[in-house]
């Protein structure tokens, strides 16, 4: 066996299980808000789709994908971002099966192992996709901690120059997974002056970046702070239709980066062997040409948000992020503590903050943290609410 496989870690999830095994709770039916999955009905028109040229999953589908998906993701980058220069659908973008697999894969085909300490720079607490895809790759992971004192952005100023010396992969989260904080104008463009200064790619996973709210701003993506045609651009950018479009299961995603990373990562997955049939290519193709869904779809979780804030007093100083799907809730008590005791009483399940965190100078900035997905339709989530606002209770007042 590969003996990089010993140096991952069990994921979050195995984690929790362990820690509520052998805890019996209150009630049947436990409500899970530890998983971000979304629960809203994917868009009929993609499904029946899906259906309509079932048949052509007798084709081998291409690694490059159809012109038809192609274009769909440039018109939707023309239409969603400020984009600097026209993206070529031949040059500049590549599908993949959703951002999770899109960006392992990434990883395995950029760091170069043969140079010292090739070191992947990611924010903490993270996705932990980010760590085992470096550490498989044979890359060394470097945490930034993204801490409540500083409004949870990552803090690169920390960053040692022998650290940026080594660098060859900054991972950007951004809406944040988990702490919803969402990255400006100026945060991309210093960290775009960092790579051209020392000679880094720069990743950046937006697969959040389409849920923020409805009366609000749009997040800024990376695309918009540089020219991602340009021959010497440092951007690399992911997206997908998980969150966006409710199409979790159908694993699909794009990247967009310039020509000569699209095609060193083309020649690596032809052999990685990872496409999308091609009915899951023409409902990929109208769900990226759809926006009016997505409309929808937001709208749909500020009603979410909105009925969930109502159940918790504003003394725990819960609010809802500028992205994203999740409540990244700061604790009167230890997260493991908490969960279990929300677990055993009230039968929600939520993710402890340290199982996505990880032990960095000193602190793991996920520790006293409880991530929550606000997926559910609103009567789940007014329960859930509720059950979580009693044990801050419980604790606040202990």
């Amino acid at each position: 066996m590969n003996y990089k496989l010993e140096t991952l870690s069990e994921y979050p999830f195995f984690h929790l299980n362990e820690l509520l095994k052998g805890t019996k709770p209150k009630g049947d039916s436990p409500i899970n808000l530890s998983i971000g999955e979304p629960k809203n009905t994917p868009p009929r028109e993609a499904l029946s789709l899906l259906n309509e040229y079932s048949e052509l999953l007798s084709q081998y589908p291409t690694t490059k994908g159809t012109s038809e998906l192609r274009e769909s993701y440039v018109n939707y980058l023309n239409r969603r971002f400020d984009v600097i220069s026209p993206v070529d659908p031949d040059k500049n973008v590549l599908p993949v099966s959703g951002t999770r697999e899109g960006i392992f894969s990434f990883i395995q085909a950029t760091l170069d192992t043969s140079q010292k300490n090739p070191t992947v720079v990611m924010p903490n607490p993270f996705y932990k996709i980010y760590e085992g895809a470096a550490h498989l790759a044979g890359g060394k992971p470097y945490y930034v901690n993204s801490s409540k004192e500083e409004g949870f952005k990552p803090n690169f100023e920390s960053i040692p120059e022998e650290t940026w010396l080594d660098c060859q992969l900054l991972i950007l989260c951004s809406p944040s997974n988990p702490t919803g904080y969402t990255m400006g104008k100026k945060e991309y463009l210093k960290v775009l002056e960092l790579a051209e200064k020392y000679d880094f790619l720069v990743c950046s996973d937006e697969c959040y970046i389409d849920l923020y709210p409805s009366s609000g701003e749009a997040p800024v993506g990376l695309i918009e702070c540089c020219d991602l045609t340009n021959p010497s651009s440092r951007a690399v950018v992911f997206h997908s239709l998980s969150k966006r479009s409710n199409l979790a299961g159908l694993r699909s995603g794009f990247v967009s980066a310039n020509e000569k990373v699209i095609t060193k990562l083309l020649l690596y997955r032809t052999y990685h062997g990872a496409t999308l049939s091609v009915p899951a290519q023409k409902a990929s193709s109208w769900a990226w040409s759809n926006d009016a869904y997505v409309e929808g779809n937001r709208k749909n979780y500020d009603e979410k948000y909105a009925v969930a804030l109502e159940q918790i007093d504003p003394k725990f100083n819960v609010t809802r992020p500028s992205g994203g799907f999740y409540f990244w809730i700061k604790l009167p008590v230890d997260d493991l503590i908490f969960t279990k005791k929300l677990f055993q009483e009230h039968n929600v399940i939520v993710l402890p903050g340290s199982f996505l965190g990880v032990d960095n100078k000193g602190q793991n900035p996920g520790s006293g943290f409880i991530r929550v997905a606000i997926v559910h339709d609103v009567e789940t989530l007014r329960e859930a609410a509720s059950c979580i606002n009693k044990t801050l209770e419980y604790f606040y007042e202990d």
